[in-house]
């Protein structure tokens, strides 16, 4: 059944901004030792362990409350970095979505898309889905909204295609992605962009070795691009090598180690590579051309896994667990394109080792969200988070043992989703372990739970603001004596951002997984969604918003095929811009008209290149605002 959550005071969120700040140094109770990369990529299709009975937990409370949205008993949400699993319209419409699976016994043979709708009408979101929304099995579900508020998704089926779910009057359509890659595709990510807002860009990679496939083009497991720019109609780019997305820079490419992004004509494709560069490719034109940036450089290019190196093919890194330890990323990350066309990425720092006779391995007790943008110099990434957060400030990270660890095969601060608001302030989620909220019953052993942070930065990524545990006890109804021991993984935030954040994450009771790492059995987990309200973050606006009829602001005609008249009136000389917001929340339109005199006012606006659909128009007079609905067609 749905569960809703009452309200808390903002000093409650206020004081924990204060009082937790994230971890200063990596000092740990332990020495650094690396364990075994036997990290196999999961499809879904493997078979399970026992199943347990998990119990219903309790929600949090929050100024905006907060629902589960869906269950799953299937608990991996992603290899690495987090899909894109919410989207969010300009009218306050949220669509979710996660891997859906309740029948593990069976080995899940109704896995597929669970997908709820937030109604901003009836301010909730439906029921429970209790079937996938395709026609086949299929994992790992990424969703977008055309233009016109179509609903999008893209996940994989159990034979390597790509499936496309197309919601047209409320009934889903099916296709796949045309391909020519002989081992066929798995884990895709998809964004919307264009200038109309009907392009879909689509990644996925080839199916590897490990999963039965085979080498493609001399990688093993290959990112191939795609794109359609009549909403997945037809696909008029298939199979597309990225610039240095190749053989000559990877010998293999993990399963979700990759994120995208997509503003306007701008898109951009991270790469996360632990054995290989974290790159960026960026097209300006839809997709047609690409340029490729480098944030972090892995020294040996075209690196074979268990082969080996030497000391001296490695740069120095004082900080290094080890002499053979290099400084790379753990495979999960995200993309943004911002308002004026600039790409952020960010990742899970890992260090790994990969010797003639230990093999690869990696050191599951090292942290940092990584971050890097196009202002900076390539392979110069800095901290957007230096670590875990240091709960009883002793400068430590209170850890007794790697064994205390559920084994994610990630950074303990990792899995970020990024969002934007219209004046450019950037918001991300990740998933962090914490020093003092531990599971002492946890299989195998006593471990740490992992929360859900936050994190912005209004300056465009100069700064960063501490990170805020959004799934702290401190926000847990006092009911139950499972306050302290809650696990929530995969963060994923709506791009779009207002005067809310919305993320949803994946709740259980248990640390780890049932279907990779820990073994854990099988049980009930919670998708959850956050409503964070950006006040409750200290951001303060310094505009207002009122009602339209404070300027007498009309638009006409309404709905409108080509051109229409906004009019308003002003009461004193006030600098004025115009903005245009399509249903995605992405400004099509930008008018800054300057300072206007006292009195009525009129503005022509051409529509006739904008795509069929909903859009806000937004008055800005000094520091009032007014917004209106306007429809082309």
């Amino acid at each position: 059944m749905k569960k809703l959550l009452t309200l808390f005071f903002l000093g409650a969120i206020m004081s924990q901004l204060v009082a937790q700040a994230p971890l200063r140094s990596h000092k740990l109770r332990f020495k650094q030792e690396p364990m075994p990369r036997n990290k196999v990529a999961l499809t879904g299709m493997e078979p399970v362990g026992q199943v347990f009975d998990n119990p219903n937990l309790p929600l949090l409370n929050r100024s905006l409350g907060e629902n589960t949205i869906g269950e799953t008993v299937y608990d991996l949400q992603s290899n690495s970095s987090t899909p894109n699993r919410i989207t969010k319209l300009a009218d306050g419409t949220l669509y979710g979505t996660y891997t859906f699976g309740t029948d593990a016994a069976g080995g899940y043979p109704e896995r597929g898309t669970g997908y709820n709708v937030f109604t901003p009408s009836s301010q909730s979101w439906g029921p429970f889905a209790t079937a996938r929304i395709e026609d086949v099995r299929t994992g790992w579900p990424n969703i977008v909204t055309l233009a016109d508020g179509t609903v999008v998704n893209v996940a994989h089926t159990s034979d390597a295609k790509l499936r496309v779910s197309k919601n047209v009057g409320g009934t889903w359509q099916y296709s796949n992605i045309p391909t020519a890659a002989p081992p066929g595709l798995l884990w895709p990510r998809m964004e919307v962009g264009g200038a109309d807002g009907n392009t879909l860009h689509v990644i996925a990679i080839t199916l590897p070795t490990g999963n039965g496939g085979a080498v493609y083009d001399g990688c093993d497991g290959h990112i191939l691009y795609f794109r359609s720019t009549d909403g997945g109609t037809t696909w008029d780019k298939q199979d597309i090598k990225l610039p240095e997305v190749n053989s000559d820079y990877y010998s293999r490419m993990d399963a979700d180690s990759y994120a995208i992004d997509a503003s306007g004509e701008t898109v951009a494709v991270g790469i996360i590579g632990d054995y290989g560069d974290v790159k960026i490719a960026k097209s300006s034109d839809n997709g047609d051309t690409w340029t490729t940036y480098t944030v972090k450089d892995f020294p040996i290019d075209g690196y074979v896994l268990d082969s080996g190196y030497t000391y001296d093919q490695l740069p120095p890194d004082p900080n290094a667990p080890d002499s053979l330890a290099i400084q790379s990323s753990d495979n999960a990350g995200d993309v943004l394109v911002d308002n004026d066309g600039k790409v952020h990425l960010w990742y899970g720092e890992m260090y790994i080792l990969d010797d003639a006779a230990a093999n690869s391995s990696y050191y599951p007790a090292t942290m940092g969200l990584r971050y890097w943008n196009e202002d900076m110099a390539e392979d110069a990434s800095v901290y957007a988070v230096e670590g875990i957060i240091d709960a009883n400030g002793n400068g430590l990270a209170d850890i007794a043992a790697i064994s205390d660890i559920a084994l994610y095969y990630a950074s303990l601060t990792s899995h970020p989703s990024a969002g934007i608001d219209a004046d450019g302030r950037i918001y991300v989620a990740y998933s962090g372990l914490t020093e003092d909220y531990i599971n002492p019953d946890a299989t195998p052993n006593q471990q740490h739970n992992r929360h859900v942070y936050v994190i912005f930065s209004e300056d465009g990524g100069t700064t960063w603001s501490d990170p805020l545990d959004l799934t702290s006890e401190t926000y847990v109804e006092e009911f139950t004596d499972f306050s302290s021991v809650y696990e929530t993984m995969f963060p994923a935030m709506a791009r779009y951002v207002d005067f809310r954040a919305d993320i949803i994450y994946q709740q259980d009771f248990e640390p780890g997984l049932s279907v990779r790492g820990d073994m854990d059995a099988a049980s009930t987990n919670y998708i959850n969604h956050i409503g964070l309200d950006v006040a409750d973050l200290g951001i303060i606006s310094n505009t207002t918003t009122v009602n339209p009829a404070v300027f007498d602001f009309t638009i006409s005609p309404n709905p409108s095929s080509s051109m229409s008249i906004l009019k308003y009136e002003l009461a004193a000389a006030e600098p004025v811009t115009i903005n245009v917001v399509n249903a995605l929340g992405q400004v099509v339109k930008t008018a800054k008209l300057g300072t206007q005199n006292q009195g009525k006012h009129g503005f022509d606006l051409n529509t006739s290149a904008f795509a069929d659909g909903m859009y806000i128009v937004t008055l800005q007079a000094g520091e009032r605002i007014a917004s209106s609905k306007l429809i082309v067609r």
